[in-house]
């Protein structure tokens, strides 16, 4: 916003700001109510929301900045006029004319119907604008990120419905929003040639009264829901703590309080209710808090970065417990959880090491990650290229600071780091360094796990860092859905209101379990549930001889005819780094005591995806040829399972890469067996009687950065 220089005449309580009002006064239309002069004849309250360049109100928000009775000369500096200078409120403002005047509530299907004049003045940063506003400079970005995962969120819906057997592919190019044609990719992997928006029919069973069918539609009314609060096409629901955020590019660069609230001495600005942002200023960095607006579902990966974790629920607590305190997106002040056994002094649940130094998401994630690059793709993980080695070298190498995307310098010999959001400049530790004996930085420890066997390879060769490096992630088993056909949900990406309620509950959340896959850049990392869920449609809506179906999970056909429960699990980043962590025990993988009989045989079977029975449900055998639900068609499912023994799979992963993500094979299997390393290594699981039914074990690996937990 620009400020004009010039004699300044005070405003008495502002009274220009309830209608046409004569002044001889050089200050916009905008500014007269929104930045009055104070006593001392200075302009005071709102900010200006474009620090780097003056950009004036109107620019953005459109408007009429400056109203002349005469002849009005805006090349001028201040802008000149002839006659007399008006304020008016009316054409300051433009008018949401017969349409929608609160616009932070819909659907992003009814925000294409609104007034794009009115749109543009209650948020520049829309896309449906932002070609008039940010993108007069920011061109290309503004092109990018209309078509990022974020603004589409398409491998959310593709990919479950992919498992559920409602799409054919798991990149079938349904998304939040309705994106047309973009530029295809040099291959065909990961790539959407357009998106359609998702506008799935309501959850009442039709003339498919099939076990299948009818969960796969459930499924799509749940996602539509519940999973797609957060996209960049619209405003999102702004009805929870935690959860207030504005649309477009606004949604990321105009920073919101948990409570929504302004923190503004705009005194035309109503503070005491939500949603406003902080300021009326853009920022360049977003900081966490404004991230975690959006990515606390899915893996999690918002708050567990800040060493919190969803319960399971009311009465599911740890007893010794500490809650967050205080309700967030949507759940009540115990929900969250920061610590789980406050009687001791270890934090199973530690803050990611980054959190700790002071890092934000964009100190890692690129701009490039985040905005897009102009391709749809079908999936968040094709639009992820950062890896732990752009900043930490690897075991050959130091990190490369030349064109580096993560702001590294070189000083005294050190790879130094200066973030984004608070400008503080970090030494990055190197790989090299922690194993090369002689270096100051040294490490016994680090080089046993990550330095050049005599056969020229490493650990490092074959895993993702945050395999071993990862301290914890919230695993939930028996994750449950109940859609009631007698009530009605609206859906947040077109605003119909249809039959069918979902709503959805869990069992458990294991904080410890390492389930191994190869993820699709080929290396072993660790993996969590997705989507792995059953199904209970209640209600009286049903067709005449129609069975309800309770407990239920998804139906997926393999391409020779057999069936399996449409489980979900993936490879993650479970952004929950440690120095060491749990993870780093090499009993994860490796056997204790002797490779035919190891004494670690439990934790061995749940890395390598063979499960236990720690999480036991019984419910619909969706396996079997008749696809019915009665009091028979049942059968006991061992939710921590991603294989048999005999290398069946158990989950469907739906990557259809060039690297498909998977479970390990019989022969990776045999070769981490084959390793055989001592019970009392330096960091090591603590075995357990009941290893294989206690729902609470494993824990906290003993030798981490936390103190050693009670055995």
């Amino acid at each position: 916003m620009m400020r004009w220089r010039g004699t300044l005449v005070l405003l008495a309580a502002c009274a220009a700001c309830t209608g046409p009002r004569t002044v001889v006064l050089h200050r916009s239309n905008c500014e007269v109510c929104h930045q009055p002069l104070d006593a001392s004849g200075k302009p005071s309250g709102l900010r200006d929301a474009h620090p780097w360049y003056p950009v004036d109100c109107a620019t953005c928000h459109g408007g009429t900045a400056w109203i002349c009775d005469g002849t009005l000369d805006e090349r001028s500096s201040p802008p000149r006029c002839d006659g007399t200078w008006l304020y008016d409120k009316a054409l300051a403002h433009p008018s949401p004319g017969t349409g929608h005047t609160f616009l932070r509530n819909l659907s992003s299907a009814e925000l294409d119907q609104v007034s794009l004049e009115y749109l543009r003045f209650i948020n520049p940063g829309d896309f449906r604008v932002v070609a008039g506003t940010c993108g007069l400079c920011h061109d290309d970005v503004a092109a990018a990120v209309t078509r990022s995962v974020m603004t589409h969120t398409g491998g959310e819906i593709s990919v479950a419905r992919y498992r559920s057997g409602a799409a054919t592919r798991p990149f079938d190019g349904a998304s939040a929003a309705d994106i047309g044609a973009a530029p295809e990719l040099p291959d065909a992997s990961c790539a959407l040639t357009r998106t359609t928006r998702f506008d799935p029919p309501d959850a009442r069973p039709g003339t498919s009264t099939t076990v299948a069918s009818i969960v796969a539609r459930a499924q799509d009314q749940y996602l539509v829901k519940s999973c797609l609060r957060c996209h960049l096409s619209d405003f999102g629901e702004n009805r929870f703590p935690g959860d207030y955020r504005s649309s477009g590019c606004s949604a990321c660069h105009m920073s919101y309080a948990d409570d929504g609230r302004s923190h503004s001495s705009d005194p035309m600005l109503v503070t005491e209710t939500a949603p406003h942002p902080v300021s009326h200023q853009l920022v360049a960095a977003p900081a966490i808090a404004q991230c975690t607006h959006c990515h606390y579902r899915g893996a999690r990966i918002g708050i567990s970065y800040q060493g919190m974790r969803e319960s399971a629920g009311a009465g599911l607590n740890p007893p010794n417990a500490t809650p967050l305190g205080r309700g967030l997106h949507g759940h009540d002040p115990l929900y969250y959880l920061t610590d789980e056994d406050n009687s001791n002094t270890t934090d199973e649940t530690p803050p990611d090491i980054h959190y700790e130094a002071g890092m934000h998401c964009v100190d890692c994630h690129t701009a490039t990650e985040i905005h897009g690059d102009g391709h749809l793709y079908g999936d968040l993980g094709c639009a992820i290229s950062v890896q732990c080695s752009d900043c930490h070298g690897d075991a050959r190498t130091r990190a490369k600071i030349e064109n580096s995307a993560h702001a590294l310098t070189a000083a005294d010999g050190n790879i130094i780091l200066t973030t984004k959001v608070s400008r503080k400049k970090l030494v990055v530790p190197q790989v090299l360094d922690a194993i090369t004996p002689g270096h100051p930085r040294f490490s016994a420890l680090a080089a046993s796990a990550m330095g050049i066997w005599p056969d020229g390879r490493s650990h490092t060769d074959e895993l993702e860092c945050d395999t071993c490096h990862s301290d914890w992630m919230p695993n939930c088993y028996g994750c449950h859905v109940t859609v009631d056909l007698d009530r009605t949900a609206r859906y947040q990406t077109t605003g119909r209101e249809v039959p069918g309620a979902p709503s959805g509950s869990r069992r458990h959340v294991a904080l410890h379990d390492l389930v191994l896959m190869r993820n699709t850049r080929g290396r072993i990392a660790p993996s969590m549930p997705a989507e792995r869920f059953f199904l209970t449609l209640t209600g009286t809506a049903f067709p005449e001889g129609y069975r309800p179906i309770t407990d239920a999970p998804r139906t997926f056909v393999l391409p020779d005819g057999r069936k399996l429960a449409g489980f979900g699990q993936r490879p993650v980043h479970p952004h929950t780094v440690r120095r060491r962590g749990s993870f780093s025990a090499c009993d994860r993988c490796h056997s204790v005591g002797s490779a035919e009989a190891p004494e670690n045989a439990t934790l061995l079977d749940i890395s390598f995806g063979f499960g236990s029975n720690r999480f036991l449900f019984t419910g619909c055998d969706v396996t079997n040829a008749i696809d019915t639900c009665g009091p028979n068609d049942r059968t006991t499912w061992q939710l921590d399972a991603i294989q048999t023994h005999d290398y069946e799979p158990l989950v469907v992963v739906g990557h259809d890469l060039p690297h498909v993500a998977r479970p390990l094979t019989a022969a990776e299997i045999a070769a981490m067996r084959a390793v055989v390393i001592r019970a009392d290594e330096a960091i090591r699981t603590l075995p357990a009687t009941d290893a294989s039914t206690n729902p609470f074990w494993p824990g906290p690996a003993v030798g981490t950065n936390s103190p050693p937990a009670s055995p």
